[in-house]
């Protein structure tokens, strides 16, 4: 028996149960599903951090958006809605793309 208690994809347990295996799972509050969803990005940037493929490192990031998803669910948010916030952002503050790394401001 593999114990994992952490959240997994929806289609996890038919897949389980379509391989022959059986599984034990508990439906989440949405307090204990958003403390989970933060827990699991937490996974995903770690296994993004070692990531040694292209490949692999693109499955984390595929991960880590359906992870910022559910969470926008949890939060009332469309991805419309979301989108239009990121993309406001990037027009006042711009985006990551050129890798300024700022060390110091003065005033």
């Amino acid at each position: 028996m593999l114990i994992l208690n952490k959240l997994v994809r929806d289609k996890i347990p038919s897949i389980v149960t379509k391989e022959g295996g059986s599984y034990s799972l508990k439906l989440l509050s949405p307090l204990e599903h958003q403390h989970e969803i933060t827990n699991k990005m937490y996974e995903e940037l770690d296994e993004y951090n070692d990531a040694e493929t292209k490949e692999a490192a693109i499955e984390e990031l595929a991960d880590m958006v359906e992870l910022i998803y559910a969470a926008l669910k949890l939060h009332d948010v469309s991805a419309e809605e979301f989108e239009a916030i990121r993309l406001e952002k990037r027009k006042l503050k711009g985006g990551f793309e050129k890798g300024i790394f700022l060390n110091s401001i003065s005033k």
